[in-house]
């Protein structure tokens, strides 16, 4: 039996020392993505659909994004989930109603940059992905974080998605307002 379809079709370098970790800003759409257009590499290029982005800021050295490969040869599947944990410093209001929004939504699509400036489109299959847990605490000594700490989990049938063209050049003309 070959599994030639399977196998690798190039190397993996080391690479440079030039990355560093983190997540630098989330882009959430209100909304949804009807169609994607991708370059040969299988990054996204573009995107159609409707609605509003809206754009969380997060501390840096505070937030990550973890993709989770889950294969079973038993069951000769594979899928990806992805675990966005956000850290939003000092409750207030307008956080609390808009995390309270998003906590009932069953269809979050996100782009997340991170602190290497690459964006990674997450949400696009199974219909978006979901706040799966969270936390508002506000600390006990003067130094501590008050604050949320919130994650989306997302699954979906591949990786990852990054993009291929700025945030700016894949909504352009898409019918998605980007705030």
């Amino acid at each position: 039996m070959s599994y030639s379809a399977c196998f690798a079709t190039g190397n993996i370098e080391l690479g440079c020392a030039a990355s560093v970790g983190g997540v630098k800003s989330i882009i959430v759409l209100a909304g949804s993505i009807t169609g994607a257009t991708y370059d040969s590499d299988g990054a996204l290029t573009g995107v159609t659909g409707s609605g509003n982005t809206y754009t969380f800021e997060v501390q840096k050295q505070t937030s990550s994004l973890i993709e989770t490969f889950n294969i079973s040869l038993e069951n000769g599947t594979t899928f990806f989930q992805q675990d966005l944990t956000a850290v939003f410093n000092k409750i207030d209001i307008e956080k609390r109603n808009q995390l309270k929004l998003l906590t009932r939504n069953r269809q979050i699509e996100l782009f997340v940059t991170d602190n290497n400036d690459t964006v990674y489109y997450l949400g696009n299959d199974f219909d978006g992905g979901y706040i799966s847990a969270g936390t508002g605490e506000t600390g006990t000594a003067f130094g501590d974080r008050n604050g949320y700490s919130v994650t989306f989990t997302t699954f979906s049938k591949e990786p990852m998605i990054l993009l291929g063209n700025t945030i700016a050049n894949v909504f352009a003309g898409s019918g998605i307002t980007n705030n």
